[in-house]
Order: structure tokens, then sequence, then C-alpha cells
């Protein structure tokens, strides 16, 4: 699996899959590549896939700075090793970072996949301040918020584990770049075909925040998995799937 050296770190991610378009999937908060395992089965047998682990998360070492500048780093370094402009699919803060690269890099991306994002996203204080006195309470008390009420009991064990594993300084350093984001008046330069994915039962970024960025972005689509929440590549993965391969086969 693919390594680089970045700014005196290192950066992983994992490359799979054959085809003509390639994706590179971004995890979100307190995550790492292996959010998106059930994507990369089913989408590799027709489209390249990369899917990297932020500083700081998985199998990538912390790097110090602002997380959002260098999160986008981190994907820049990715796309640069790909064969061509990519689709760049992002989860959460992985949708603020690929935001961010499609308003300040758009020539190096062919087109966004947003799955539970939004232009602006705000995190309780309370929150931060319980993540910070009792990392593991606070990861409980996120979870609480994270999950539709269909999913498995085992996937919060194992969203928990990641988180965990992760760390507390990752996941503040996630929390607080959410915290500071806000394109909510700069969406409309967005030129790059957008898909926007949400489950109806999101609570951590409701479904309101899908549909301002479908409003706002220009000829972006609104896709709603029926039944996930916050975490809908992991609770509805096949609808995902399905959803994200339509829009790319349409593209082509």
């Amino acid at each position: 699996m693919p390594l680089l050296e970045i700014n005196g770190g290192r950066l992983y991610f994992s490359l799979s899959g054959v085809g003509a378009q390639d994706l590179l999937l971004v995890h979100g908060s307190g995550g790492d590549h292996t959010i998106w395992s059930w994507q990369i089965k089913r989408l590799r047998q027709e489209f390249s896939i990369a899917a990297l682990d932020l500083n700081g998360h998985g199998r990538s070492t912390f790097r110090e700075g602002d997380g959002l500048s260098t999160y986008t780093e981190d994907v820049l370094a990715v796309l640069e090793r790909l064969s061509g402009r990519t689709f760049l699919v992002g989860h959460s803060l992985g949708g603020a970072i690929a935001l961010n690269v499609a308003l300040n890099h758009p020539e190096r991306i062919a087109g966004l996949g947003l799955v539970g994002a939004g232009a602006r996203l705000r995190v309780l204080p309370e929150l931060l301040e319980l993540l910070e006195r009792d990392f593991t309470e606070g990861v409980d008390s996120l979870l609480r918020w994270a999950f539709g009420p269909r999913a498995h009991p085992k996937l919060r064990a194992k969203a928990k584990e990641q988180l965990l594993r992760n760390g507390q300084r990752a996941l503040l350093r996630d929390l607080e770049s959410c915290d500071s984001f806000d394109v909510m008046g700069e969406l409309v330069r967005i030129e790059v075909p957008t898909l926007v994915l949400c489950g109806s039962e999101d609570r951590l970024t409701p479904l309101k925040y899908s549909e301002y960025l479908r409003d706002h972005i220009p000829g972006a689509t609104l896709k709603v998995i029926e039944g996930a929440g916050h975490m809908v590549m992991l609770e509805e993965p096949e609808q995902l799937n399905q959803a994200l391969r339509e829009f790319l086969i349409g593209l082509t």
C-alpha cells in the first residue's frame, strides 16, 4: 500500500480497482480509510479507488498544524499521485476538505461526492469539553448521535473502536476544524459536477445541511438515503454505492 512523505511525516493511502475513473475517498472526524471498506469492495471492479488516512489517523503520522489546511495538503498530495482528474468523495469533515479543494484547486478534480456534509459544521462546545475531560465518555456521547435507529449495534462498536484507536488529539483537532469551517457564501463558485448524499435520519449533519448544498452549488444533485443516520457508508452501504455508481456513470 502506498506511503507518501509529506512535510516530515508519513501519509498512507490504499489503492485498488480498475477503471477509467479515479475516486479518492476521504474519511470524517476520528476515522480512517477503513470506514470505506464496503465502498472499496463493491466499486473497485468498476473504478480505480484510493482512500487515505488523514494525518494523525490510521497509519499516517501526526503532523502539527491547522487541521483543515494540513488535511487539504494530504488530499492534494494523493491527487498528485493519481493518474488523472479524480472524483473526490468526502464524509462529514472529509466533505469540508473536499469543498476546500473544489473551491481552491478545482482543476485537480472531476467532481464531488459530499456525504453527510455541510457548508458550515458547528460543534457543540459541551461535546468538545467532554472529549477533553473524559475522552471515552465523550466518544460514547458522540456515537449516540452518529447512527440511525436501524443501525446494528456492531456498527457502533466498530466506530467506537476506531475513534478510540485514533485518539483524543486527532478527534479534537478534527472537530475544531469542523467548528471553524464555513463556506456558506462561497458555494456558488463550485463548477464541478456534485452529488450530495445524506441519511434521512442524520442528526449530526441533518438533511437541511444537504439541501443547502444542493440549492447553492450550481447543478448539484441530492440523494437521500432512507433510514440511514450520519454513518451512511456503514449503515446503508449498497444504497450509497448505487448512488455513487449511477452518478459516475452519468458523467461519462
